[in-house]
Formats: C-alpha cells, sequence, structure tokens
C-alpha cells in the first residue's frame, strides 16, 4: 500500500498549513453510503491532478476509477478491486490517499470501548495516525466512480498486532474455514470475505474481558466467532468496526444467497469446532500430527513405564491416602487428577498390607479388618493389569478361602498375556502396534497401563498379606516378587491346602516353566526371587534336596544375604 504524498485529505475548507506541492481535497459524505466519501479540490496544483478529475455542477471531484487508471501499467495493470495487480494476480499494489486527521464520522469509535481493549493508548496512536482513503466506489451509486472507501487498514495492523496468541489462532481458523470450506461449497463462493471475519473479531474482542483470550478458552473463543458470523448472516447486518452506520452486508448478503449460506453454516455447526476439519490443509496438518501423537504416545507410555513414577509408592499414613483423594476430586487439571488416581491405587494396595489380620481378637473384629482390608484392595485393582488381583487372592488365602483365591488367580493369570509389558521390558514391535491403536490412544497412558502393565508385587515389612510360608522372607527388608510366578506359586499352596495334588502338581510345573523361560520376569533379582519361591514350594511337598538346588541358584543368581532370603532358608536347612 503506498499512500499518493501529492494529495492531502482534509475536513474543513479552512487549511491552518498550506503546503504548495500538494493539492489539497475536502472530505464529503454528503449522500453517500456510510464509510464512503467523495473528494472535491479545493486548493493545490490542478494540472497533474486534472486528469484524475471529474466536473460536476461546476465542482472538480477526485475519481476513484481513474485513479486507478492513472496507476495501473507495465507489469501491473490488471484492476483488482481498489489494487492494481500483476497478470499471475500475485502481487496487489494499493495506490491510496492519507488523511493525517481523524474523521468526525469515526469519532464515536474514540469512546466507544469502556472495556480493557483496545487501550486509551491505542485509540491515541490510531487517531494519531489518521485514516486512508482507496479508491473504490460503493457499489450502485450514480456516481459511483466518484466515490472513495474510507480505509482503516493502518489502525487495525495496529489492533492485530495486540492479539493474544489465541486471537490470532482464532483469527487464521476462521481464516480457513472460510477459504476452504465456507467457500467451497456451491452457491456460497464470493459471499464472504476475509475482512468480515477481521471485523468479527475486533467486535468480540472489545466486548470480552481480556481475561477471555487465553489458550484454555481456544474452542470457546472460537465458537464465540463462528456463531456470531452465523447470527451475522441470518439477520443480514455485519457494522463496520469503526464506522457501526456501514454494514458491510448491505446488498451483498440477501435474497436466495442468504438461504444458502445459512443453510451451510448450520449445517457446519451441527459439528461445532471439529468443523474445521473439513479443511484439506487441516487434514493433512492432522495426519501429519497424528503420526506425531501417535509416536509421542508410544514414547510417553514407555518413559513413563521404565520411570520412577511406576516405582512402588510404599507408603502406609492413611492422612496420605485422604490427602490424595481430595487433591483428585478438587484439582481442575484432568492430567493432574489422572496422576492422583493411579498413586491413589498404589497407596491403598500399601495401606491393606499392614491393617492387622491377626486371629487373636474377636470374630467382630475378625471381620470389620477384613472387610477393611478388601475395601482398600478393591481400589488397588486398577493400578496395573494383575498386581491389584493377586493381592485380593492374597487376602482370602491368608482367611482359608482357598477357592476364592483359586477364583482370583484363574481370572488374574489370565491377563498375563503376552502382549503386556512390564518395568525393564523392551517394547517389541508388536505392542508398539498395539499402542498406535487408536483404541489404546483414546484410553490415555494411564488407563493403558491398567489393561497393558504387569506390576510386581510388594510385600512389605511384616506384612499381613504375604502367605505364612513366606513370612520369614519379609521379617527384616520387604519383599519383591515377579507378579506371574507369584500367581502360580500362590495357586500351588491353595490346591495343596485343599489337597487337589494333581492341580498343585500342575502349579508347581508351571512355576518352574515360568522361571526357565524368565516369562515377565524382569531381571536376575527378580528370577533369583522366583527360585526361592520354587525351593519354598518344594520343602512344603517334602522334596528336600530339589529345594536345596533350587535355593542355591537362587544365590548365584543374587549372592547379596541381606535381600536374598534363600541364605536364610539354606542356613535353616543346615541347622536341622
Amino acid at each position: 500500500m503506498y499512500a499518493y504524498s501529492c494529495i492531502e485529505i482534509i475536513e474543513q475548507t479552512k487549511l491552518h498549513h498550506y503546503n504548495s506541492d500538494k493539492a489539497y481535497f475536502l472530505l464529503d459524505t454528503h449522500d453517500v453510503k456510510s464509510g464512503f466519501a467523495y473528494l472535491r479540490l479545493i486548493k493545490g496544483i490542478v494540472d497533474e491532478n486534472i486528469l484524475m478529475c471529474r466536473h460536476v455542477e461546476g465542482q472538480l471531484y477526485l475519481s476513484s476509477v481513474l485513479f486507478r487508471h492513472q496507476h495501473a501499467g507495465g507489469l501491473f495493470s490488471v484492476i483488482h478491486g481498489p489494487c492494481i495487480s500483476d497478470d499471475k494476480e500475485e502481487y496487489d499494489l494499493a495506490f491510496c490517499l492519507h488523511s493525517k486527521s481523524w474523521i468526525n464520522i469515526a469519532s464515536e469509535w474514540l469512546t466507544r470501548s469502556n472495556k480493557s481493549w483496545p487501550t486509551q493508548e491505542l485509540k491515541q496512536r490510531i487517531k494519531d495516525h489518521g485514516v486512508l482513503f482507496v479508491p473504490i466506489g460503493a457499489g450502485r451509486h450514480l456516481n459511483n466512480d466518484l466515490i472513495w472507501r474510507i480505509s482503516f487498514s493502518v489502525g487495525e495492523k495496529y489492533l492485530i498486532h495486540t492479539f493474544t496468541h489465541t486471537q490470532l489462532l482464532c483469527y487464521a481458523l476462521m481464516k480457513i474455514l472460510l477459504k476452504d470450506v465456507i467457500s467451497k461449497t456451491q452457491g456460497c463462493e464470493d459471499l464472504l470475505c476475509s475482512y468480515f471475519i477481521k471485523t468479527i473479531l475486533f467486535w468480540l474482542s472489545e466486548e470480552l474481558p481480556r481475561s477471555a483470550w487465553i489458550s484454555e478458552n481456544l474452542i470457546p473463543c472460537f465458537m464465540r466467532c463462528f456463531k456470531r458470523l452465523i447470527y451475522c448472516v441470518e439477520y443480514s447486518i455485519c457494522p463496520h468496526y469503526f464506522i457501526p452506520q456501514n454494514n458491510l452486508f448491505e446488498n451483498k448478503i440477501f435474497g436466495h444467497d442468504r438461504t444458502k449460506l445459512l443453510g451451510s453454516l448450520n449445517a457446519l455447526m451441527k459439528y461445532e469446532w471439529r468443523s474445521i476439519f473439513f479443511s484439506s490443509q487441516m487434514s493433512m496438518l492432522v495426519s501429519h500430527f497424528n503420526y506425531r501423537e501417535i509416536s509421542l504416545f508410544e514414547s510417553n507410555f514407555e518413559k513413563i513405564m521404565k520411570s520412577i513414577v511406576m516405582d512402588l509408592l510404599n507408603t502406609r499414613d492413611s492422612n496420605v491416602y485422604v490427602q490424595t483423594v481430595y487433591l483428585a476430586v478438587s484439582s481442575q487439571s484432568r492430567k493432574l487428577r489422572s496422576i492422583l488416581s493411579y498413586n491413589i491405587t498404589q497407596i491403598t494396595s500399601y495401606i491393606a498390607d499392614t491393617i492387622n489380620l491377626s486371629r487373636s481378637y474377636g470374630n467382630k473384629y475378625q471381620y470389620k479388618q477384613f472387610k477393611q482390608c478388601l475395601s482398600y484392595l478393591l481400589q488397588s485393582i486398577t493400578h496395573d493389569a494383575v498386581s491389584g488381583w493377586l493381592m485380593v487372592a492374597s487376602l482370602f488365602y491368608k482367611k482359608k478361602k482357598y477357592n476364592s483365591a483359586l477364583t482370583v488367580l484363574s481370572y488374574a493369570l489370565g491377563k498375563c498375556t503376552r502382549e503386556k509389558v512390564f518395568k525393564v521390558a523392551y517394547v517389541s514391535a508388536e505392542r508398539r502396534k498395539l499402542l498406535r491403536s487408536i483404541t489404546f490412544r483414546n484410553l490415555g497412558i494411564f488407563r493403558a497401563f491398567r489393561i497393558l502393565y504387569l506390576n510386581s508385587i510388594l510385600f512389605n515389612e511384616k506384612s499381613s498379606l504375604i502367605p505364612d510360608e513366606l513370612q520369614i522372607d519379609v521379617d527384616v527388608r520387604g519383599n519383591l516378587l515377579p507378579s506371574v510366578a507369584y500367581a502360580h506359586f500362590l495357586s500351588f499352596l491353595c490346591h495343596y491346602h485343599l489337597n487337589n495334588t494333581k492341580h498343585y502338581q500342575e502349579s508347581l510345573g508351571s512355576l518352574q516353566l515360568t522361571i526357565e523361560e524368565e516369562y515377565f520376569i524382569p531381571g536376575v533379582g527378580f528370577k533369583s526371587l522366583s527360585y526361592n519361591c520354587l525351593g519354598v514350594a518344594l520343602l512344603i511337598v517334602g522334596d528336600d534336596e530339589s529345594a536345596r538346588q533350587m535355593f542355591t541358584r537362587s544365590i548365584k543368581l543374587f549372592p547379596e544375604p541381606f535381600f536374598n532370603p534363600s541364605y536364610k532358608r539354606l542356613s535353616m536347612m543346615d541347622a536341622i
């Protein structure tokens, strides 16, 4: 845009300062649509400007049509609205005129808004710049070739430069919706332009507080813009931002065109903000980021699985539980609620493991403690695929409810399938393919953990839930066992106490096979502890020699007397 320096526009005939090198034209808004004006020559050089003027009732008026043609030629010879374009219409040149003073017809804008936007400083800056006049008429008018449009493009640029990121995103998304979706609907091709979108955004920015235009409100703000556009089309009115008397939709959006456009907009409104995805460029963008989202989901899943977040949160404090529940309920952050809910499923398991299940008290006390322990454990079953269920089975075993324990164990073992993952495991291509599925990505990371993750079983020091057969293993330190190996060991114990010889032998074989194939056994430490369980089982059935071999294997794998209970087992066998 180039301001023509030889011509100056004024609103009063009396000149305070006169430059002999310029021509002065008087702004005349009489008998012309709001937002447009005639420019009448009152003083200055006539020779250079006479070719662009036309006589009307003895006065010279600057012609917008002649002005455009005067500047057209060479590479820029195509008339494009108020601009001159090149043959390929890749560039627009707009030659315009400048009024250094603010015009009276727009004076109401300076005092209109009492909100925080635009600020008085910004208004003053825009006022000091003045306004421009571009060579385009008002449409159907007798002297349309003499009419000029009043332009606030510089002021509008100043306004946009104060936009928040959310305002800019709304503007961009609305323009994409207009260009790629609305304007490509049959019958709606040339009805709307981006200037209407900008005008609507200006009005909404003035009406709403600045605090509304934040990233969390992007979708509501976008929907406000969309609904305002529909309102404007429905009532065929779109007031100019600086000159509200100028209805931008006048003689443009009416009749059959309006009906067609309104139908198209209402159809899109059914999809609300998702209507933006009808845009081809947005679909391509979504496809690109969808791939990145898939990769990010995989990466986050694997990082969290192997991070300290997944380490066992060993707290026995019921106050921590209450505080965590309160935070999860009151938090406004969805992500934080997910993390806190996940922590709750850990905390409840460890609290349950500390509840006194002693038989030395009365039946009512025992029943109360059992119900309380079961209540906590049922909250922990969503921590991962099986650990919560295995703790429930442990409770039933401790209360000699062997058949109930076996039912839970059968269900838990049925969930120990090969697509599951554990802390130090390599995430295979098959598992990655599963993570890429839209089903798991829609679940979110923590809900996916509850389906795919196999956590280990931790019994606290002086645990109430560990089988009596392993009690000496936690007298000094807690005991950490791989879930599948422990499930088979507990199944063996239940069948042994039920005198199901065939079934406990099968469980014993399954435990041995699990260890040999290292099925969901994450490392030598866990394999060593699994051999210890196998040794205990063999001791129970009376195979002392095989038991000694298992304890010895355990020690070879994990030669740490303070942490490996097999040392204590062998010591006890040697003392007999």
